[in-house]
């Protein structure tokens, strides 16, 4: 005997899957749109960024002028996370965005940060660390990948602009590299003054590490009151 739906339950059974439906659109729509909005909040977060940085905070002058040894808790430490620290400009994938202080994903919802244990940008010693998005966020170390030996990175503070070469090798692999994203010796300290950029990698995961690593080659001073680039 074949039983036959009633009426009743076949708009129920209708009901059902058209809010299924929906929240599958719904839900589909958000997968798409999030990273779209993400990339509008972070060019907007910029846009104060800039004007930020331009005008640089007291602190901000004053940890810049007053460098300490990394590891302590006075100077680096006492910039407020989520502030402007540098421009960074990468001619080779063109990229010219600012660098907040931290690397939590609150303060990286701008795109890229410092490592806060690592020295500030410029300094004549130690190693430079930032981390940046690939995708999202504005995904200002998209093509990170792309870079190559000899390739230039220049951070631009409102008191120095300073030039980073990368590298031809680092410890036996090339200058431009990939690890797992627990390996914590790529912003280890050193002697010589280095910068060393990370990134996700493959995009929109996060199961490896794109490194970068780029020697100070040059340092330039800014006079006071002069404009940023």
């Amino acid at each position: 005997m074949t039983l036959k739906a009633t009426p009743k339950a076949r708009r129920l059974l209708a009901t059902i899957l058209s809010v299924l439906a929906g929240v599958m659109v719904v839900g589909a729509v958000g997968l798409l749109g999030y990273p779209e909005y993400t990339n509008i909040r972070a060019e907007n977060k910029q846009k104060v960024l800039r004007a930020e940085l331009q005008n640089a905070s007291a602190k901000l002058k004053a940890a810049y002028e007053n460098p300490v040894k990394v590891g302590t808790t006075s100077g680096q430490a006492t910039l407020a996370e989520g502030s402007p620290l540098t421009k960074i400009q990468i001619p080779k994938i063109g990229l010219d965005t600012i660098v907040v202080q931290g690397t939590s994903s609150q303060a990286l919802a701008a795109g890229t940060g410092h490592y806060p244990q690592t020295p500030l940008p410029c300094s004549n010693t130690g190693n430079v660390a930032i981390a940046g998005h690939r995708t999202m966020n504005g995904h200002p170390f998209q093509d990170l990948n792309k870079m190559a030996t000899g390739d230039t990175v220049t951070l631009m503070t409102p008191f120095q602009e300073c030039t980073y070469t990368v590298v031809a090798s680092v410890d036996g692999h090339p200058g431009v590299w990939t690890t797992l994203p627990n390996d914590w010796t790529v912003i280890a300290q050193t002697t010589a003054p280095f910068l060393t950029l990370t990134t996700c990698t493959p995009e929109g995961t996060a199961s490896q590490r794109i490194v970068v690593r780029a020697q100070l080659t040059s340092v330039k001073n800014i006079v006071p009151g002069s404009t940023t680039r």
